[in-house]
Protein backbone atom coordinates (compact mmCIF):
# COMPACT_ATOMS: atom_id res chain seq x y z
CA UNK A 1 0.00 0.00 0.00
CA UNK A 2 1.56 3.70 -1.20
CA UNK A 3 1.12 6.32 1.77
CA UNK A 4 0.84 10.05 0.94
CA UNK A 5 0.98 12.93 2.21
CA UNK A 6 -1.44 16.04 1.60
CA UNK A 7 0.45 19.50 2.09
CA UNK A 8 -1.96 22.46 3.40
CA UNK A 9 -0.70 25.14 2.95
CA UNK A 10 -2.38 28.72 2.97
CA UNK A 11 -4.03 29.82 -0.48
CA UNK A 12 -2.56 33.30 0.42
CA UNK A 13 0.82 31.94 0.10
CA UNK A 14 0.17 29.70 -3.31
CA UNK A 15 -1.17 32.60 -4.97
CA UNK A 16 1.69 34.62 -4.59
CA UNK A 17 4.09 32.27 -6.52
CA UNK A 18 1.86 32.82 -9.51
CA UNK A 19 2.54 35.78 -12.02
CA UNK A 20 0.35 38.71 -13.28
CA UNK A 21 1.88 38.31 -16.76
CA UNK A 22 -1.54 36.75 -17.90
CA UNK A 23 -3.45 39.05 -16.30
CA UNK A 24 -6.03 41.12 -18.76
CA UNK A 25 -3.94 44.04 -20.17
CA UNK A 26 -0.23 42.99 -18.83
CA UNK A 27 1.68 44.10 -21.28
CA UNK A 28 5.15 43.39 -19.82
CA UNK A 29 5.60 45.95 -17.60
CA UNK A 30 4.64 46.52 -14.05
CA UNK A 31 3.10 49.83 -14.09
CA UNK A 32 3.94 50.25 -10.42
CA UNK A 33 7.84 49.76 -11.07
CA UNK A 34 8.14 53.68 -11.32
CA UNK A 35 5.33 54.06 -8.72
CA UNK A 36 8.35 54.51 -5.91
CA UNK A 37 7.46 53.43 -2.68
CA UNK A 38 3.86 52.27 -2.63
CA UNK A 39 3.70 51.04 0.98
CA UNK A 40 4.78 54.69 1.99
CA UNK A 41 2.35 55.69 -0.12
CA UNK A 42 -0.41 53.97 0.98
CA UNK A 43 0.70 54.57 4.68
CA UNK A 44 0.74 58.21 3.81
CA UNK A 45 -2.95 58.39 2.28
CA UNK A 46 -3.81 56.07 5.07
CA UNK A 47 -2.46 56.51 8.38
CA UNK A 48 -4.53 57.77 11.44
CA UNK A 49 -4.95 61.58 11.86
CA UNK A 50 -2.68 62.88 14.51
CA UNK A 51 -4.44 64.78 16.85
CA UNK A 52 -3.17 67.66 19.12
CA UNK A 53 -2.36 66.50 22.66
CA UNK A 54 -5.58 68.23 24.08
CA UNK A 55 -5.42 69.48 27.84
CA UNK A 56 -7.92 67.12 29.80
CA UNK A 57 -9.62 70.47 30.93
CA UNK A 58 -10.49 71.92 27.24
CA UNK A 59 -12.35 68.56 26.34
CA UNK A 60 -16.14 68.69 26.29
CA UNK A 61 -18.16 65.81 27.73
CA UNK A 62 -20.04 66.11 24.04
CA UNK A 63 -16.79 64.85 22.29
CA UNK A 64 -15.61 62.02 24.14
CA UNK A 65 -19.49 60.30 25.41
CA UNK A 66 -19.63 58.04 22.62
CA UNK A 67 -16.25 56.51 23.29
CA UNK A 68 -17.04 55.85 26.70
CA UNK A 69 -18.57 52.43 26.14
CA UNK A 70 -15.06 50.99 24.39
CA UNK A 71 -12.84 52.16 27.92
CA UNK A 72 -12.71 50.13 31.20
CA UNK A 73 -16.44 50.98 33.16
CA UNK A 74 -14.44 52.22 36.30
CA UNK A 75 -12.54 54.76 34.17
CA UNK A 76 -16.01 56.21 32.18
CA UNK A 77 -17.61 56.49 35.59
CA UNK A 78 -14.92 58.82 36.29
CA UNK A 79 -14.56 61.11 33.28
CA UNK A 80 -18.41 61.51 33.95
CA UNK A 81 -18.12 62.74 36.96
CA UNK A 82 -15.46 65.02 36.60
CA UNK A 83 -16.41 66.15 32.87
CA UNK A 84 -20.35 65.81 32.87
CA UNK A 85 -21.32 66.38 36.58
CA UNK A 86 -17.94 69.17 37.07
CA UNK A 87 -16.95 67.03 40.31
CA UNK A 88 -13.64 67.99 41.57
CA UNK A 89 -11.07 65.34 41.46
CA UNK A 90 -10.79 65.67 45.41
CA UNK A 91 -14.35 65.18 45.48
CA UNK A 92 -13.96 62.22 43.21
CA UNK A 93 -11.19 60.82 45.71
CA UNK A 94 -13.26 61.04 48.88
CA UNK A 95 -16.43 59.78 47.04
CA UNK A 96 -14.39 56.14 46.38
CA UNK A 97 -12.18 56.58 49.25
CA UNK A 98 -9.42 56.49 46.79
CA UNK A 99 -6.19 58.84 46.71
CA UNK A 100 -6.26 62.06 44.19
CA UNK A 101 -3.44 60.70 42.55
CA UNK A 102 -5.73 57.35 41.55
CA UNK A 103 -8.39 59.50 40.35
CA UNK A 104 -5.67 61.82 38.20
CA UNK A 105 -4.24 58.49 36.93
CA UNK A 106 -7.60 57.35 36.02
CA UNK A 107 -9.10 59.87 34.03
CA UNK A 108 -5.61 60.49 32.31
CA UNK A 109 -5.34 57.22 31.12
CA UNK A 110 -9.12 57.32 30.18
CA UNK A 111 -8.41 60.44 28.19
CA UNK A 112 -5.29 58.50 26.20
CA UNK A 113 -7.51 55.55 25.41
CA UNK A 114 -10.21 57.97 23.80
CA UNK A 115 -7.52 60.23 21.97
CA UNK A 116 -6.67 56.72 20.60
CA UNK A 117 -10.46 55.98 19.60
CA UNK A 118 -10.76 59.33 17.66
CA UNK A 119 -8.05 59.12 15.18
CA UNK A 120 -9.48 55.32 14.04
CA UNK A 121 -12.56 54.54 12.08
CA UNK A 122 -15.39 52.53 14.23
CA UNK A 123 -15.67 48.59 13.10
CA UNK A 124 -18.85 46.70 12.44
CA UNK A 125 -18.55 43.33 13.45
CA UNK A 126 -20.68 42.00 10.42
CA UNK A 127 -19.40 44.41 7.73
CA UNK A 128 -15.93 43.17 9.22
CA UNK A 129 -16.97 39.56 8.85
CA UNK A 130 -18.45 40.26 5.07
CA UNK A 131 -15.65 42.06 3.86
CA UNK A 132 -12.69 39.76 5.72
CA UNK A 133 -14.06 36.46 5.02
CA UNK A 134 -13.24 35.89 1.66
CA UNK A 135 -9.57 36.98 2.66
CA UNK A 136 -8.83 35.72 5.78
CA UNK A 137 -9.34 32.72 8.15
CA UNK A 138 -11.45 32.10 10.69
CA UNK A 139 -8.47 32.37 13.23
CA UNK A 140 -7.05 35.47 11.44
CA UNK A 141 -10.33 37.33 11.48
CA UNK A 142 -10.71 36.48 15.07
CA UNK A 143 -7.61 37.79 15.81
CA UNK A 144 -8.08 41.03 14.04
CA UNK A 145 -11.53 41.73 16.07
CA UNK A 146 -10.04 40.92 19.16
CA UNK A 147 -6.90 43.31 18.61
CA UNK A 148 -9.59 46.01 17.46
CA UNK A 149 -11.42 45.57 20.63
CA UNK A 150 -8.95 45.00 23.56
CA UNK A 151 -5.27 46.41 21.60
CA UNK A 152 -3.60 43.49 23.67
CA UNK A 153 -1.90 40.34 22.68
CA UNK A 154 -1.18 38.33 25.94
CA UNK A 155 -5.48 39.07 26.68
CA UNK A 156 -6.22 37.66 23.18
CA UNK A 157 -3.44 34.75 23.48
CA UNK A 158 -5.32 33.32 27.20
CA UNK A 159 -8.98 33.41 25.40
CA UNK A 160 -7.78 31.74 22.48
CA UNK A 161 -5.89 29.46 23.94
CA UNK A 162 -2.35 30.37 21.33
CA UNK A 163 0.57 31.75 21.98
CA UNK A 164 1.34 35.19 22.38
CA UNK A 165 3.84 34.93 19.45
CA UNK A 166 1.85 33.50 17.35
CA UNK A 167 -0.86 36.10 18.14
CA UNK A 168 1.83 38.67 16.87
CA UNK A 169 2.84 36.43 14.11
CA UNK A 170 -1.05 36.20 12.72
CA UNK A 171 -1.69 39.94 13.62
CA UNK A 172 1.17 41.39 11.34
CA UNK A 173 0.83 38.75 8.92
CA UNK A 174 -2.75 39.87 8.22
CA UNK A 175 -1.86 43.50 8.60
CA UNK A 176 0.34 43.10 5.87
CA UNK A 177 -1.98 41.25 3.57
CA UNK A 178 -4.57 43.84 4.27
CA UNK A 179 -1.72 46.28 2.54
CA UNK A 180 -1.33 43.72 -0.01
CA UNK A 181 -4.85 44.05 -1.05
CA UNK A 182 -5.03 48.07 -1.02
CA UNK A 183 -2.14 47.66 -3.17
CA UNK A 184 -3.93 45.35 -5.54
CA UNK A 185 -6.29 47.63 -5.81
CA UNK A 186 -4.16 50.58 -6.49
CA UNK A 187 -2.06 48.72 -9.01
CA UNK A 188 -5.36 47.73 -11.20
CA UNK A 189 -6.29 51.18 -11.15
CA UNK A 190 -2.91 52.57 -11.88
CA UNK A 191 -2.59 50.20 -15.23
CA UNK A 192 -6.10 50.34 -16.46
CA UNK A 193 -5.67 54.28 -16.69
CA UNK A 194 -1.88 54.06 -18.16
CA UNK A 195 -3.21 52.02 -21.05
CA UNK A 196 -5.85 54.72 -21.60
CA UNK A 197 -3.38 57.54 -21.69
CA UNK A 198 -0.99 55.18 -24.02
CA UNK A 199 -3.98 54.87 -26.54
CA UNK A 200 -3.93 58.68 -26.34
CA UNK A 201 -6.54 59.77 -23.81
CA UNK A 202 -6.18 63.13 -22.25
CA UNK A 203 -5.17 62.12 -19.01
CA UNK A 204 -1.86 63.18 -17.13
CA UNK A 205 0.43 61.36 -14.84
CA UNK A 206 -0.87 64.14 -12.14
CA UNK A 207 -4.60 63.26 -12.51
CA UNK A 208 -3.88 59.43 -12.46
CA UNK A 209 -1.87 59.44 -9.18
CA UNK A 210 -4.86 61.38 -7.66
CA UNK A 211 -6.83 58.68 -9.15
CA UNK A 212 -4.81 56.12 -7.65
CA UNK A 213 -4.37 57.72 -4.71
CA UNK A 214 -8.99 57.80 -4.23
CA UNK A 215 -8.57 54.44 -4.92
CA UNK A 216 -6.30 53.85 -1.97
CA UNK A 217 -8.97 56.08 0.14
CA UNK A 218 -12.05 54.08 -0.91
CA UNK A 219 -10.75 50.64 -0.85
CA UNK A 220 -13.14 48.67 1.27
CA UNK A 221 -9.81 47.04 2.92
CA UNK A 222 -8.15 50.82 4.06
CA UNK A 223 -10.28 50.98 7.51
CA UNK A 224 -8.69 48.13 8.75
CA UNK A 225 -5.47 48.88 7.62
CA UNK A 226 -5.66 52.34 9.10
CA UNK A 227 -6.83 50.96 12.75
CA UNK A 228 -4.95 47.76 13.05
CA UNK A 229 -1.78 49.85 11.85
CA UNK A 230 -2.46 52.29 14.59
CA UNK A 231 -2.43 49.72 17.31
CA UNK A 232 0.86 48.39 15.88
CA UNK A 233 2.48 51.32 15.36
CA UNK A 234 2.66 52.74 18.72
CA UNK A 235 -1.57 51.76 20.69
CA UNK A 236 -0.32 48.20 21.85
CA UNK A 237 -2.67 47.58 24.87
CA UNK A 238 -3.94 51.04 25.39
CA UNK A 239 -7.39 49.67 25.63
CA UNK A 240 -6.35 47.21 27.94
CA UNK A 241 -6.94 47.75 31.48
CA UNK A 242 -4.05 47.62 34.36
CA UNK A 243 -5.77 47.08 37.70
CA UNK A 244 -4.56 49.63 40.46
CA UNK A 245 -4.24 48.76 44.01
CA UNK A 246 -6.17 52.06 45.21
CA UNK A 247 -9.46 50.35 43.37
CA UNK A 248 -9.12 46.57 44.62
CA UNK A 249 -11.94 45.32 47.21
CA UNK A 250 -13.99 48.63 46.46
CA UNK A 251 -16.11 47.73 43.62
CA UNK A 252 -16.84 49.30 40.47
CA UNK A 253 -17.32 53.11 40.67
CA UNK A 254 -20.96 53.89 39.88
CA UNK A 255 -22.30 57.48 38.87
CA UNK A 256 -24.16 58.72 41.95
CA UNK A 257 -25.63 61.81 39.50
CA UNK A 258 -27.48 61.76 36.47
CA UNK A 259 -27.76 65.28 36.38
Amino acid sequence: MTSSHVLIQDPNDISARYSNDDRLGFDGEDDFDDFDGLDEHIEDQLAPVALDEISAEKLAFEAIERFLCRIPPREADLITLYYKNHLKQEQIAKLFNITQAAVSYRLHRGIKRIQFLRTIPLLDRDTFELELGPKFSDQDREILWRMYKTTCQSAIAKQMGLTQGRVRHRFFRSLSRIKELIADEAKETQISLKMEQKKGVNITDAEIQEEVNETIRSCKYSKYWTVFFAISDKYFNILHEVSLPQFQNRGDAQILSGG
